[in-house]
């Protein structure tokens, strides 16, 4: 029989994951701040509980995918967080929000002191790949510890890249969003450049799909958003500025220069300013206009 599961965080990919591991077989419990989630999650048959707490009492392992570091606190060491209860000892906290490397490792260190197992384990991956159980995994931790939750690892997503100790999860996933926040505001700008020169944008996306270099899925994921200009969220501007800020941090710490990192920052607070926050952040492309021009 397959241990309980319990999910925090119910957005676009935590209420995702809570599904995809009932599918496999899983008894999953569910909890996040807002009533309204737990409304949809207890609509699409989940086993919805009040609080971290109480999700805590009933899993054997806990999923947290919330938005940032503060968050995470919240979730642990909150008003009914999950250190709250007194059944965690032995139990495994796998935190799959991105956050920062010192973040995670400070987390780490608080769940071993309440004798709970810490893995480091953000996504790669976005709503398409989420809801059909195509992440992949990046995971910092022991591999023993990964290996125990194998089952449900593949139950959410194709693969599990090992990047080493606690702490390397994170810092994979800051290095994997620098290269999809430059292609995205690449694709934006390109689709821009073209609007200018009175040049279809249609015909962009015409050569990628004949490119061997090119040709890549998030390219084709963004097509139609682009030519739509529509923006409904699948991964939404605020939390990629969110990971730009971190990588922007971390850079400046160990004096490495990311100049099109920060020219990227720049654009998407400026993009946060004009109320996209919470559009997808190809709704950037709002901003590349004429000068002069709305």
């Amino acid at each position: 029989m397959k241990p309980p599961i319990g999910v925090v965080g119910l957005g676009i990919m935590g209420l995702a994951i809570a599904k995809n591991a009932q599918k496999a077989g899983f008894q999953v419990f569910v909890s996040n701040r807002s009533a309204v989630k737990r409304e949809i999650a207890k609509r699409e048959g989940l086993s919805v509980v009040n609080s971290p707490m109480e999700v805590a009492e009933r899993a054997q392992a806990i999923i947290i995918m919330v938005t940032d570091p503060a968050a995470v606190e919240d979730v642990l060491t909150g008003r009914d967080g999950i250190f709250s209860s007194k059944n965690i000892k032995g139990k495994t906290l796998i935190q799959m929000s991105t956050i920062d490397e010192k973040s995670t490792l400070e987390f780490s260190e608080s769940t071993n002191k309440n004798g709970m197992v810490y893995i480091d384990c953000p996504v790669a991956g976005s709503k398409k790949q989420v809801e059909e159980a195509q992440l992949i995994l990046l995971a910092g931790g022991m591999k023993a510890d990964l290996l125990k939750w194998d089952d449900l690892f593949k139950a959410i997503g194709k693969a599990v890249v090992h990047a080493g100790p606690v702490g390397k999860g994170s810092a994979l996933k800051l290095c994997m969003n620098l290269i999809v926040a430059q292609m995205t505001t690449a694709l934006c700008e390109s689709v821009a450049l073209a609007k200018v020169q009175d040049l279809n944008p249609e015909k962009i996306f015409e050569v990628i799909k004949q490119s061997p270099a090119l040709n890549c899925g998030y390219f084709q994921i963004k097509e139609k958003t682009l030519l739509e200009e529509n923006y409904s969220p699948a991964f939404s501007l605020k939390n990629m500025l969110k990971d730009v800020r971190f990588m922007d941090a971390v850079a400046r710490q160990k004096k490495l220069p990311i100049p099109v990192t920060q020219a990227v920052k720049f654009l998407m607070e400026g993009a946060l300013t004009e109320g996209l926050g919470d559009f997808d952040l190809t709704s950037i492309s709002a901003l590349l206009k004429p000068a002069g021009k709305k």
